[in-house]
């Protein structure tokens, strides 16, 4: 064979090879998201559980998306819109009612509630009840999802204890089981460090949300339970003499037993 031959099959063999998948370690099927079975049924529940575990995780950052699509519509946006911009265009329809007499609070417990007081200052083609709706089901289900998400931190330090257990069983020593559990050991680190991002994500919206929300309305709401004046908000009017958004007269303070300072 000519040297120039040579030199073209070289060149061609070298492209092939080239455009080939690199060759390393492959991938244990607990790490691709299959369940192996070794016909040891200690085993092999664990190996279902750490892949149904996963499917749940990975549920997760639709879960939370889906959390605040009803809030993202009321505030004008798309389905798709992120976090950020649902913050900021809920502090902007706050401070927008806010100017218009309309003060708001959201508490967080027992239950979530968006308190909104409607104080007459002005008028506002807003309309403070339809977000108050949209507020309270994205939070209620936004900490769902941050409870789930501990819920699920907890099953994964759960079974990676278990995978300790049974690595020390006979059973755990044959066939692809060694690797299989090393597999596991990784895909388990890896689903605790996403469940707890997850949770924290939701449960920073939750308190995100809390804050662009706030202009005043705990004040008035705090009057109700003491008797005591709310503080003066700035452009006049106070917490009395207003009425709740939904039309109704809003109640004369007076106090409570009920109450702790």
């Amino acid at each position: 064979m000519s040297s120039r031959r040579a030199f073209a099959w070289a060149f061609v063999v070298a492209a092939s090879l080239s455009s080939l998948p690199a060759c390393g370690p492959s991938l244990s099927q607990i790490e691709q998201g299959k369940a192996i079975t070794t016909k040891e049924a200690a085993l092999d529940d664990f190996f279902k559980s750490v892949v149904a575990l996963r499917g749940e995780v990975d549920r997760a950052e639709g879960d939370r998306k889906a959390a605040r699509v009803e809030l993202v519509k009321a505030l004008g946006l798309a389905e798709t819109a992120e976090a950020g911009a649902a913050l900021e265009a809920a502090a902007k329809k706050a401070k927008t009612l806010d100017e218009a007499g309309t003060s708001l609070h959201l508490e967080l417990t027992p239950d979530a509630k968006l308190i909104v007081l409607a104080q007459k200052r002005g008028k506002t083609s807003e309309d403070p009840e339809a977000l108050a709706k949209a507020v309270e089901q994205s939070v209620k289900a936004s900490l769902d999802v941050a409870r789930r998400m501990g819920d699920l931190e907890q099953r994964a330090r759960f079974l990676d204890t278990k995978r300790t257990e049974l690595s020390a069983t006979p059973a755990a020593k044959s066939g692809d089981a060694p690797r299989e559990l090393e597999g596991a050991r990784i895909v388990l680190a890896d689903l605790r460090g996403r469940a707890t991002t997850e949770a924290g994500l939701a449960s920073s919206f939750v308190v995100g949300l809390a804050m662009a929300l706030e202009t005043g309305a705990a004040d008035a709401a705090l009057a109700k339970f003491t008797g005591k004046a709310a503080r003066p908000r700035p452009g006049g009017g106070g917490g009395g003499g207003g009425a709740a958004a939904g039309g109704s007269p809003a109640p004369k303070p007076k106090p409570s037993d009920d109450f702790e300072p």
